[in-house]
């Protein structure tokens, strides 16, 4: 990692550029923030008025809100110069939130201050997979906000419109995609796809659970987009990686899912998932 500490008068400075020439570090006080060049200058007069990324998100006119542990706000994108978004884009600014029970009742969203960084690991993860065609969206900015041992953390990517998870395709009836059998099964067939593909890249996602797998509905069958990247073990280029570990990390969530709703999928669905994975 190349070293370039610069000063700047309006009390900011460029920390340790990161290896990916896509990003830029900018700190101020006690928050970290890597960010692509498009977006420095918003990021900027986040920091300088003392709010998160998250907490600005969720003070915009224009914000809608995704439901989940921390609502997920979708914000206009921001950002100036050639790379800078259209006018009908936007962001998806989420804040970290621990799973598990104990763990969350004990640190609630904190994380101690060890490696690896878990929104510095999403880049890398995100960044990756791209390289290597796996479908994910795009990091914009992901932001560290220590405090003694801990840090807390945001994490800024494209939205991508027309989209619902695979728990709400399979057992929400009130969302696309649920209660039509053709899309139930594309929707199944298209995740065990997107397994044997992440596996095929030597990439292993191990909290492959069903929330994790974004689909795009668009066309005949939905486009899979994956989530959650900082969970990710990415290997050498042109390896591969077993397939089974994260069948059967998103087979115990559909179960989970079931006995939650009391939705079952039938056999044809997971048969249909088991070819796709072993096709």
């Amino acid at each position: 990692m190349e070293r370039n500490e610069v000063r700047r008068k309006d009390g900011l400075r460029a920390g340790p550029r990161w290896r990916h020439p896509e990003f830029e570090v900018v700190e101020h006080l006690e928050a970290r923030v890597l960010a692509r060049p498009e977006v420095v200058s918003w990021v900027r007069y986040v920091l300088e008025g003392r709010k998160s990324l998250y907490l600005a998100a969720g003070l915009e006119e224009d914000v809608w809100h995704l439901e989940g542990r921390y609502p997920v706000h979708v914000i206009p994108a921001k950002g100036s110069g050639p790379a800078s978004p259209g006018p009908s884009a936007r962001w998806a600014v989420r804040h970290f939130a621990r799973g598990g029970r104990l763990v969350s009742r004990l640190l609630g969203d904190r994380y101690l201050r060890v490696p690896p960084v878990r929104p510095y690991q999403e880049i890398e993860a995100s960044e990756a997979a791209r390289n290597r065609g796996i479908p994910t969206p795009r990091v914009v900015a992901a932001a560290t906000y220590t405090s003694g041992p801990f840090y807390r953390a945001d994490l800024v990517t494209s939205y991508i419109p027309n989209t619902s998870d695979l728990v709400e395709a399979l057992f929400d009836t009130r969302r696309k995609g649920a209660g039509g059998a053709t899309e139930r099964l594309d929707a199944l067939r298209t995740t065990g796809a997107l397994l044997k593909d992440l596996a095929r890249a030597g990439i292993r996602h191990r909290d492959l659970h069903a929330g994790n797998v974004l689909l795009e509905w668009q066309g005949a069958a939905p486009r899979p987009h994956l989530l959650d990247l900082d969970r990710c073990d990415v290997g050498a280029e042109g390896t591969t990686v077993p397939v089974t570990p994260m069948f059967q990390r998103l087979r115990r969530s559909l179960l989970k899912w079931e006995r939650r709703t009391g939705l079952n999928l039938s056999e044809q669905e997971w048969k249909t998932l088991a070819d796709a994975v072993a096709d």
